[in-house]
């Protein structure tokens, strides 16, 4: 199934209720989420933006459908800068189970994106996945919890509710 991605353009109820169906039918069909992943790298901004929102919220419930697309979320879709898709990729690295290597590179580009300070809520899901990493991964808590002292002290907003050891 191809997914309308142009019909998705529109702003009124009857899109709306039919995103909502595809992200259901996404949720159960991988090979409908592989149409929702590819729609990240679509030509159109709005859809890119709609794709990457869709594919965030399948993968909140199935984390497993990300494990195909390991190379797509480091070779491609790590170099979207459009900043509304970024919030939503920035929270799939963390749903991802990585080898040691891919799980290096992860750890420098979401450390990346939270000093490039673009936004709040990529600071925010960024620091997320960084925290899901590091609950897996000893090695990652130290660099965790630096982005995180330093999102506080540059922002002095209550990033994630975890306490920083001294």
């Amino acid at each position: 199934m191809l997914i309308p991605w142009e019909i998705l353009c529109e702003d009124n109820e009857e899109t709306q209720n039919l995103l909502e169906k595809i992200v259901e039918v996404a949720a159960a069909d991988p090979l409908i989420f592989d149409a929702v992943v590819r729609g990240i790298l679509h030509q159109n901004p709005y859809i890119r933006i709609q794709a990457a929102e869709m594919a965030e919220r399948v993968t909140q419930v199935r984390p497993l459908f990300l494990t195909p697309y390991k190379r797509l979320l480091l070779k491609e879709l790590a170099f979207i800068e459009e900043m509304e898709v970024r919030q939503q990729v920035a929270l799939l690295y963390g749903r991802v189970f990585w080898d040691e290597w891919d799980l290096k590179q992860v750890v420098v580009l979401l450390g990346e994106w939270i000093e490039k300070k673009q936004a709040e809520q990529i600071v925010n899901n960024s620091l997320e996945s960084l925290h899901t990493l590091a609950m897996q991964k000893e090695w990652i808590s130290p660099i965790y919890f630096q982005h995180l002292k330093n999102a506080r002290e540059e922002t002095k907003l209550p990033f994630h509710d975890l306490t920083i050891p001294e």
